[in-house]
């Protein structure tokens, strides 16, 4: 761990860049790149993945900015998660480091003209969803030290009046039942109202193709956003018209397909799974009804895949096949003379805890992601993007918000992974809005 100063000084607003260089085990500088870090810059209100530059030559530039809403003493954390790439390995367990580095105590104050150049937040657009790579942050805008968890396993914090700070979001700040904590990245999210949703979601088809995330996902949509706490659990494969409690005049179809597996009781198989002829006809049967389709799919892929995947190499085949797929599919619609669909990818989750060093580390989730998102972009397909993985990055130290692959399962008071009664689903809620927030952009 290197040695640092108590506190540093650093001035809000300004882009702050320190750098790393890798040693040997002589002390001598190594000049090759690959080695995965895990960022962590928090306070009391802020949490954020501070971006790295890999120059491939055993340097590394870490790049920090804190918005002058949110002075006040932080700590920067480093960890030394993989060296040169092993991360990327089939079975990577035993060449994890996952060691700390840095923590060093910054106090970052305001200056009079810090804010003065920085542009204000915005709330997203559909042109938005367009950037594939976010650097957002959680930041906190009230809090009860008295919460505790209800006999549901809620978190039910704020005033259910309680409203966003603008322009950090927009709508109920206590619907996201975080305890004050919100995600926003180069834009800022609504945080959707059931009402709100409801007229978004009427008359849609959104069709759910990924993990057993997205099932969370849907629940959690379900129950937290459109007023259907009686749906308890859905199947990782269903198909479903689902009507507004309070407007029967209002529905939404929501198709999910599971794609860890061709058999949807088995796993790891990943994008591997479009290998399976009958599955395949599967996917592509609610694609060829007579006169409707999807209006979006929501796509995601990567843990089953790094459990499957031997190399990167086989991947991006994996990832090849699947978008040229993908691409067939929506031209199909096409030529059917009906608007094709919207495809969406939501990148995969950042797996927390003890998952960090397993075969879907960090370090191969976000290249997957990169990859599958490079190959839909290639075919033309990719109609927006949101970052699970920026989303959940800041929360995937332990397992007090995911179970180490999940971060949606459903509250429950009942002893968590970690030893406490409880955990913390707010993660996944947020993404919920922010997935309504794609959809319904205009």
């Amino acid at each position: 761990m290197v040695s640092s100063p108590p506190v540093l000084q650093f001035y809000t607003g300004e882009v702050h860049e320190l750098m790393i260089q890798a040693l040997d085990g002589d002390g001598k500088p190594r000049c090759i790149g690959g080695d995965y870090f895990e960022t962590d810059l928090s306070s009391q209100s802020w949490k954020s993945r501070p971006p790295i530059k890999d120059f491939s030559n055993g340097s590394y530039s870490i790049k920090l900015q804190v918005h002058p809403r949110f002075p006040g003493l932080y700590n920067l954390t480093i960890v030394l998660l993989f060296r040169r790439f092993e991360g990327l390995k089939l079975s990577p367990e035993r060449f994890a480091v996952q060691k700390q580095l840095l923590n060093l105590s910054i106090n970052f104050i305001n200056f009079n003209s810090s804010s003065s150049t920085l542009p204000q937040l915005h709330q997203c657009r559909r042109r938005d969803f367009t950037r594939q790579i976010w650097s957002g942050r959680w930041t906190r805008h009230a809090r009860n030290d008295n919460c505790r968890i209800d006999r549901d396993g809620r978190f039910r914090c704020l005033d259910g009046d309680h409203k966003c700070e603008k322009t950090w979001c927009y709508g109920s700040l206590a619907a996201i039942e975080s305890n004050g904590w919100v995600y926003s990245a180069h834009c800022s999210f609504m945080v959707f109202s059931q009402l709100q949703a409801w007229n978004c979601l009427h008359n849609r088809w959104i069709f759910f193709w990924g993990d057993s995330n997205h099932v969370d996902s849907i629940r959690n949509m379900l129950n937290f956003v459109l007023g259907l706490p009686q749906i308890k659990s859905v199947p990782r494969r269903f198909d479903t018209n689902f009507t507004n409690p309070f407007n029967p005049s209002q529905s939404v179809r929501i198709t999910s397909i599971f794609n860890g597996h061709y058999n949807d009781s088995l796993n790891y198989q990943g994008l591997h799974s479009l290998q399976d002829k009958p599955y395949r006809d599967l996917i592509s049967s609610y694609f060829s009804e007579p006169a409707a389709a999807p209006d979006t799919v929501v796509m995601n892929s990567g843990l089953h895949d790094g459990v499957h995947w031997r190399t990167v190499r086989a991947f991006a085949g994996g990832a090849e096949y699947a978008a040229k797929f993908w691409a067939e599919l929506v031209e199909s619609v096409r030529r059917r003379g009906l608007p094709a669909p919207v495809i969406l990818y939501r990148s995969t989750v950042a797996t927390g805890g003890y998952a960090r060093k397993l075969a879907f580390n960090p370090q191969k989730m976000e290249a997957f992601n990169g990859i599958l998102v490079e190959k839909l972009k290639n075919y033309g397909i990719l109609g927006g993007f949101v970052d699970g993985f920026d989303m959940t990055f800041p929360w995937h130290f332990d397992n007090r918000c995911n179970d180490g692959v999940h971060y949606g399962r459903a509250p429950a008071k009942a002893r968590w992974r970690d030893g406490e009664i409880g955990h913390q689903y707010f993660v996944d809620v947020m993404l919920g809005h922010v997935l309504l927030n794609a959809i319904c952009a205009r």
